[in-house]
């Protein structure tokens, strides 16, 4: 063999062991693999589902994110019907992180097979300033994940991974408890200094992770 093709050789050999070196970092229990993992769970922590009986407009598509449209008149009973969830939208129009537009078209609840009447409606839909803490966010429902309109009171951070179990066998998966720390930051203007210092207070939690093909990530619940 000559020099050339050893040194090439030895140049693959290099190679090919550093590759398979970080695919078994990748799926080694570590500090910074449970916090990359813990970002998109931990982000929407602070956020709240908007709970209003939604109504869809006739010849438009219909779906669960935004703008939110529903009746100036609450429900008899089910979402909205105590009120609370829209006179907390109009307080957000208030003070500019919401645009309430009134108008009147054909419309049913969202989700019905009843006819389109003719009715009075309002949309909310989150200005600039309002994007960050009117969105939507991915929750499961009873066969897939769903886009609902939330009220982010602040955005999740992961302050600290504080411990994590020896990773054991369990159905089938490999598994460990993870305990780490969050706190709320950036979070929405209209909220008293006093909560805004609770909300930046780290909180500890603990969720399970199973090791998959591609790292440790958070179990399904």
């Amino acid at each position: 063999m000559s020099r050339s093709t050893s040194m090439s050789v030895a140049v693959v050999l290099v190679a090919t062991v550093g590759a398979l070196s970080g695919c078994g970092q990748s799926k080694a229990p570590s500090k910074e693999a449970f916090a990359s993992a813990l970002e998109p769970v931990v982000r929407d922590v602070f956020c709240h589902p908007i709970d209003v009986m939604r109504y869809e407009v006739e010849g438009e598509p219909a779906g669960s994110g935004l703008p939110i449209v529903t009746s100036p008149k609450p429900p008899m009973a089910g979402p909205g019907s105590d009120g609370k969830a829209v006179a907390m939208l109009d307080g957000l129009a208030g003070v500019g992180l919401v645009t309430r537009t009134t108008f009147e078209k054909p419309a049913r609840w969202s989700g019905s097979n009843n006819a389109f009447v003719r009715q009075p409606l309002i949309s909310y839909a989150p200005t600039s300033k309002g994007a960050p803490y009117l969105h939507t966010v991915e929750r499961k429902a009873t066969n897939a994940m769903v886009s609902v309109p939330s009220l982010c009171l602040a955005k999740g951070e992961v302050v600290d991974v504080v411990r994590w179990t020896e990773p054991t066998d369990f159905a089938g998966r490999r598994v460990s408890q993870v305990t780490y720390t969050y706190r709320g930051v950036d979070p929405i203007p209209v909220m008293p200094p006093a909560e805004q210092a609770r909300m930046a207070e780290p909180k500890e939690a603990t969720m399970p992770f199973e090791l998959r093909s591609d790292g440790w990530r958070p179990m399904a619940r």
